[in-house]
């Protein structure tokens, strides 16, 4: 007597992505306009949140004085933790385009409700934020033969052609690191506190917008670094009101693009 063995065939279906919209080129600075009308829907609320992200630059500035081959990877995380910081942010412009109150504590709700899923996506964040620590940390320790230079090493490496070639390819190197963590978190976070897809299908939705249409999404970066910059030239004083600003212009951002 002879059996046949069944053997089952389970069909996976891809996880459906949310489409895009085309952005005009100019987008970015409609974004930033619309961030400043929710700044100005709830100005002390929006301070607060600027305040405690200062507060973190200068912690980290202070921590990176007599440390400067960590420099760049501290900046690094302080730029990888404010699209966390803004996770409020994006809930309290959420609220105010649908005509609601600006609460702080809605806010929170909100992120309570989402944490399980911001969790993973912060532990693939720190995965990136991990190797680019260990891949700077090896090009220093290569190139001054120590994991500690200090900072006259680094000041006597721009006397001489190949110190500098040198730390050209270390900050292009951030760079690198930077668009990564650009790509992956443009959309992902605020499509997370809207509801409206899970974190694989977010993730890819944001590096899709990212490189499908790097014009305009370039141009986000540029802006979002320029801006940045300008706040921690001031003394950090300037990311009081900048970081909100860019928190609620990402919100916008998401709106524009994800249908």
């Amino acid at each position: 007597m002879q059996h046949t063995d069944e053997v089952k065939r389970i069909d996976y279906e891809p996880v459906p992505t949310p489409d895009l919209k085309k952005a005009s080129p100019g987008a970015p600075l409609s974004w930033i306009k619309a961030g400043a009308e929710d700044f100005k829907a709830a100005p002390m609320m929006s301070i607060a949140y600027g305040f405690i992200f200062a507060l973190i630059g200068v912690a980290i500035t202070v921590a990176s004085i007599n440390q400067p081959q960590f420099a760049l990877t501290f900046w690094t995380g302080f730029l990888l933790v404010g699209p966390f910081l803004a996770l409020g942010l994006y809930r309290a412009a959420q609220l105010h385009e649908q005509g609601e109150k600006m609460e702080a504590g809605r806010c929170m709700k909100t992120l309570i409700r989402n944490k399980s899923q911001v969790a993973v996506f912060l532990v693939l964040m720190l995965i990136i934020m991990i190797a680019w620590i260990r891949f700077s940390t090896l090009m220093v320790a290569l190139w001054f033969g120590q994991l500690s230079p200090g900072i006259e090493a680094f000041t006597s490496a721009l006397g001489s052609a190949e110190g500098v070639a040198f730390l050209a390819v270390l900050f292009a190197s951030g760079g690198i690191f930077a668009l990564i963590v650009f790509a992956a978190s443009a959309l992902t976070l605020p499509m997370l506190i809207d509801g409206k897809a899970e974190l694989i299908p977010a993730l890819i939705t944001s590096f899709r917008a990212v490189f499908q249409q790097p014009r305009v999404m370039l141009l986000w970066a540029a802006i979002v670094a320029g801006l940045t910059f300008i706040g921690m030239a001031t003394m950090f004083v300037g990311l009081i009101f900048i970081f909100p600003l860019l928190g609620y212009a990402t919100w916008h951002s998401y709106r524009d693009l994800v249908k």
